[in-house]
């Protein structure tokens, strides 16, 4: 089974497999809210019911998380429920939780990676070469380090790349929502986006007005994966990821991401609330990605799927999932390399999981869109893959994942509240930032925590190793300085041959061909592992390691095949 039907039931699964692992049953005696809930809200929505009443907010009234609720049960054509997707509806009853979620120190603690926004920290300062490599990407334009979570809305809004609305699904449960249920959204009042990625050259960015009404659809084709996009403005215009030949892309694109982020603003800076990963109804947790779902069924490089598609007996249904392996997709609904936005190459938006680790890319890539998914490099006229952010594939059988850990054992560890409860961090931050007194000492502080951890997230399992770790990731960037400079050799080297061709000289096209494909991988390697990855090998020591030592020798092959295809002047 494939296409929507089968997304549709993969996410069914998804949402109950925590019931089902937990054993939750309807309660026998029934809280006053969940008898009111049942008469006015039960016959339209049962299902929502029955999870809400076997919950922990049983107490609460469906009008408690939906304005308008009394209304909408009285005409349920006439007026809509309105959902609260703001962290703040949370917050009133879970202020602690919300607090850390939306905190941030603006640290960078150990030599890589960390929160640091302010002032933004530039990828190129770390890796020189990065702007030759990536030549004609967007991401020579504007790439830095990220902030914390509590930005990730406000970040991609203000970014100087071109966004588009898929990349919106990691940056707004609002959307993701939307695209898992295919619900329309609609702005809910006049807007003025300001399109940053349009400003240059003395040029002001240019500002768009969304009006009030603008109704965005949002959708994907698991078949070619190709995304259906549409806004339809209150005027009758109407802009799609799919324009006619005779319309302007740059324009459509602009004009959807727009109105799409219009519909957002509401959660600014934010975007990613509670009920991204917790069910509100039940406050389990729940998958809400159809990408996800479509490569946990049939996705990866040979195509058989699974949550942990390189684990040695595979496993498709996410009901039958360990809880490793769930807690692992909680964080794989962003933390993945995907294809999301316009190829710069063929024009097609795309909405699509690679679900493979990052020596296996390339193969994935030439097969399924005949690597015409990213964008053709500025210097050496061939295409090449943008990796995103592959920490999940890094770490399926790492050391750390066959012992049992998962992200949220080292990001979002147990804390202590001031009354001596012990609650799951929300923090989702480095693990260094748990084990350095006065950083968790100020997250304790601001958000009602006692001001001592207890046992950080590393001594769980073993000592304070935080030294040990840091001098891997040392090694790790070391290591990589040689296929940096290699890669940038390759793309002179490469360039140079582009343009002997096309000055007419005689160039061994076999040579040229095999010299790219090799750059091809060792780009890949490099950029997915060492840039795109953000623990500086940390997830996975022994495998970034090996992978550095195959991207050089496809560096150096690229190189030598380079040499042979062009022969020295007379």
């Amino acid at each position: 089974m494939r296409g929507p039907l089968r997304v549709a039931v993969m996410l069914a699964a998804t949402i109950s497999v925590t019931a089902a692992m937990s054993g939750c049953g309807k309660a026998v005696y029934e809280p006053v809210a969940v008898t009111d809930a049942r008469a006015a809200c039960g016959e339209c929505h049962a299902d929502n019911v029955d999870a809400y009443a076997a919950g922990p907010h049983a107490a609460s009234g469906c009008a408690t998380c939906h304005e308008d609720a009394e209304a909408h049960a009285a005409d349920p054509e006439g007026v809509r429920a309105v959902i609260d997707w703001r962290v703040d509806a949370c917050a009133e009853c879970h202020s602690s939780i919300a607090g850390m979620h939306l905190y941030d120190d603006n640290l960078k603690v150990g030599p890589f990676g960390g929160s640091q926004r302010v002032p933004p920290i530039h990828k190129v300062e770390e890796f020189p070469e990065y702007n030759t490599i990536v030549a004609g990407h967007g991401f020579v334009r504007d790439y830095r380090e990220e902030g914390a979570h509590v930005w990730m809305l406000e970040e991609h809004y203000e970014t100087l790349r071109a966004k588009f609305e898929t990349c919106l699904q990691c940056k707004s449960t609002k959307v993701a929502w939307a695209w898992h249920t295919g619900t329309p959204l609609t702005v809910p009042a006049d807007t003025s986006i300001k399109l940053t990625h349009t400003a240059g050259d003395g040029t002001p960015a240019r500002t768009v007005d969304i009006p009030a009404g603008t109704v965005v659809s949002l959708s994907t084709d698991f078949e070619s994966y190709e995304v259906s996009a549409t806004a339809v403005f209150p005027d009758g215009r109407v802009y799609t990821s799919r324009p006619s030949a005779s319309e302007d892309p740059a324009e459509h694109r602009d004009m959807l991401w727009a109105a799409t982020i219009a519909t957002t603003k509401d959660t600014m800076p934010y975007g990613i609330g509670c009920n991204h990963c917790h069910d509100p109804h039940s406050s389990e947790l729940r998958l809400i990605r159809p990408a996800m779902a479509d490569a946990i069924a049939s996705g990866g490089v040979d195509g058989r799927g699974g949550v942990n598609p390189y684990a040695p007996d595979i496993v498709n249904d996410v009901a039958s999932a360990s809880r490793k392996d769930l807690e692992t997709l909680l964080c794989a609904q962003c933390h993945v390399e995907y294809t999301c936005g316009r190829s710069a190459i063929d024009g097609v938006v795309r909405d699509h999981y690679g679900w493979a680790k990052a020596g296996d890319l390339h193969e994935h890539y030439s097969r399924t869109f005949g690597y015409a998914q990213d964008w053709t490099h500025a210097i050496i006229g061939a295409p090449l893959i943008k990796s995103q952010h592959p920490e999940v594939e890094l770490a399926w059988n790492s050391v750390h994942y066959n012992a049992g850990a998962t992200c949220v054992s080292c990001h979002m560890p147990r804390v202590r509240s001031v009354t001596g409860e012990w609650v799951r961090s929300h923090w989702m931050t480095s693990p260094y930032k748990y084990h350095d007194t006065a950083v968790y000492g100020a997250f304790a502080q601001a958000t009602g925590l006692a001001a001592v951890i207890g046992t950080g997230p590393c001594e769980t399992c073993h000592g304070n190793r935080i030294a040990d770790a840091i001098a891997g990731q040392r090694a790790v960037y070391e290591r990589q300085k040689i296929v940096q400079e290699l890669l940038a050799l390759s793309v002179t080297r490469l360039g140079a041959l582009r343009e002997a061709t096309d000055a007419g000289r005689t160039v061994d096209t076999t040579a040229h061909e095999a010299a790219i494909e090799a750059h091809q991988q060792a780009h890949v390697l490099w950029e997915n592992l060492i840039v795109s990855e953000n623990s500086m090998g940390f997830h996975n020591f022994d495998e970034v390691f090996d992978a550095m030592d195959d991207a050089e020798q496809f560096a150096r092959e690229a190189l030598k095949r380079a040499g042979e295809a062009l022969p020295a002047e007379e």
